[in-house]
């Protein structure tokens, strides 16, 4: 019974991880950058239409780098993941990862309790079967 605990709660844990961020991925937006030339003031527009100011998480502080190796600090046009508390991201969402991780660790414990059932399943049978000649 305790095993069957510690299987539950290692399974748990990664899963709720996982929801959580789940979650905060979907209270979030993504925007496009519409304007700004100052690392730390850019303006997108939120789902209702209003224009956003702020500071983009993930921007180098020494500029973005186009195409020919130009510095350059504007990032309009580039997408950005805006958190439900207005924090916004280039390029991904923090919250993605943490998704990838707990289905990820919540996966590999369902495997691994599935692979040690079948193997278990097996091992108890294996006696009958001998008994029966097959």
């Amino acid at each position: 019974m305790v095993v069957w605990a510690a299987v539950l709660t290692a399974f748990a844990l990664p899963l709720r991880h996982a929801l959580v961020a789940t979650d905060t991925y979907l209270s979030g937006y993504w925007a496009t950058v519409t304007d700004g030339d100052e690392l730390d003031h850019f303006a997108w527009r939120d789902p209702q239409g209003r224009t956003v100011r702020g500071a983009v998480r993930g921007v180098p502080e020494d500029g973005v780098w186009d195409e020919e190796g130009e510095g350059t600090s504007s990032i309009a046009g580039d997408r950005v993941w805006v958190s439900a508390q207005g924090v916004a991201h280039i390029s991904e969402s923090p919250a993605q990862q943490d998704m990838v991780v707990g289905y990820a660790g919540a996966g590999v414990v369902l495997g691994v309790v599935l692979l040690v059932s079948r193997a278990r399943h097996q091992a108890r049978r294996a006696p009958h079967e001998a008994l029966r000649g097959t």
